[in-house]
């Protein structure tokens, strides 16, 4: 018989068929408490971590761009202050982008933002359409890295720019204690 395919979820191993209805289910669960969530997690730092993502970017006036893993909008948001810009919100989640296009609402962002249901493994948008693709705090809840991959390199246009925000592995030994005493204990 052969064996599952395995993949991560969280600090667990769970079937690779599984785990998008898994991330799913969670984010269904805190849609409504997810920024506020962010917040209390990072003590405000994710927002610093956000308007530097951002600003690195540097959003102009006509840019087209899509922010995959984007559910309640924030970093949309913050690139629609910076400059006129077309962006379409992607994310696997419905209970998010409602969330999102709510607060869009309640802030009055004058642009219209597309708030699009997609899986970054197989994005609903045409080839070579985006100038820019954003995931922030999203590629650790791909299933299929190397797909999602693909799909961003598909969307962009030639000589696009491709970001991504997201935690990684300290090497050094004494940040590693450090990381993981913030991970476990403070979150």
């Amino acid at each position: 018989m052969a064996e599952k395919k395995q993949t991560h979820f969280g600090y667990q191993d769970v079937d690779w068929q599984e785990k998008t209805g898994k991330v799913r289910e969670v984010f269904d669960s805190v849609a409504e408490r997810y920024d506020l969530m962010n917040d209390l997690m990072s003590t405000g730092l994710h927002r610093i971590w956000k308007d530097i993502f951002v600003n690195k970017l540097q959003p102009r006036k006509g840019m087209r761009i899509v922010d995959v893993a984007g559910g309640t909008g924030d970093i949309a948001f913050r690139m629609a202050r910076q400059a006129e810009c077309e962006i379409t919100v992607c994310d696997i989640n419905h209970e998010m982008l409602e969330v999102g296009r709510n607060r869009a609402i309640d802030k009055n962002i004058a642009q219209p933002l597309k708030w699009v249901c997609g899986n970054a493994e197989s994005m609903p948008l045409p080839s070579g359409s985006v100038d820019a693709y954003t995931i922030a705090f999203g590629i650790r809840n791909v299933t299929d890295i190397p797909a999602a991959l693909s799909e961003a390199f598909r969307v962009l246009r030639p000589g696009g720019h491709f970001m991504c925000l997201e935690f990684s592995k300290v090497d050094n030994h004494l940040l590693d204690k450090i990381y993981d005493f913030y991970s476990f204990k403070v979150i």
